[in-house]
């Protein structure tokens, strides 16, 4: 009989507890939230910076290759003339600055044969990659941005009705902006790179190399998307 009492007694205590609606302050809601958003600031700017160098490589990659063979090119021509180290790093510095004029000098089909200007083997994986990461920031900064607003609603609202202090207002909504500012100038560093990688490209291909087509337009189009998501973004 004492068991019997002491069964229905705990089921009475654990009827009447699933029965209590739990009891969740704003406040304690707001902070919880908002502990869970730096993931989202983290996230964005970690794809942005992405982008950003891969861009930085995708400069790098079309531009550096020619600045090389012209130096080895004017290094080339030193020696034949005069054999002293000194000399020949006054020619290779000669011919990095023009190595077009060299290429000139020795005959448009002969520099074809023994030169391509920009390597696209290296060019083409590290467009690739870029456009894969712009699809991905594409795809989910607006979402990312969107929770951002979301919570910058529910912390005005939560200060409004006194509900969280000025200094925790203050130093989320400050995190938020650096966030969005760092986004931003990833962003606007990656349109710029792109856009001094197209020129390269349209370069090498003033100078006669072909079947730049393709890279051309596949790194304009990052620029123009680069520049679009930046122009979504809010620096409140």
């Amino acid at each position: 009989m004492p068991a019997k009492i002491l069964i229905l007694f705990a089921l009475v205590m654990s009827v009447a507890a699933c029965g209590q609606t739990p009891s969740v302050s704003r406040n304690t809601s707001a902070l919880s939230f908002s502990a869970a958003q730096g993931s989202t600031d983290d996230a964005m700017v970690e794809q942005a910076q992405a982008l950003d160098k891969m861009t930085k490589d995708i400069l790098r990659r079309a531009t550096m290759r020619g600045a090389a063979i012209g130096a080895a090119a004017g290094c080339g021509l030193a020696v034949v003339s005069v054999s002293e180290g000194g000399k020949c790093l006054m020619g290779a510095l000669a011919g990095g600055a023009a190595g077009a004029v060299v290429g000139s000098a020795v005959g448009q089909r002969q520099v074809k044969e023994r030169i391509e200007i920009v390597s696209l083997s290296r060019v083409t994986p590290a467009i690739s990659g870029a456009q894969k990461q712009m699809a991905h920031l594409t795809e989910t900064m607006p979402g990312l941005l969107e929770t951002q607003d979301q919570e910058i609603a529910d912390l005005n609202a939560a200060r409004a009705a006194g509900e969280i202090s000025a200094h925790t207002y203050d130093k989320r909504m400050t995190e938020i902006r650096t966030a969005r500012a760092e986004v931003a100038e990833a962003l606007t560093m990656s349109a710029d790179q792109a856009r001094a990688a197209k020129m390269a490209l349209k370069d090498a291909g003033a100078k006669g190399q072909t079947g730049l087509d393709w890279h051309i337009m596949s790194i304009e189009t990052l620029e123009d998307e680069a520049v679009s998501a930046r122009s979504r973004i809010s620096l409140l």
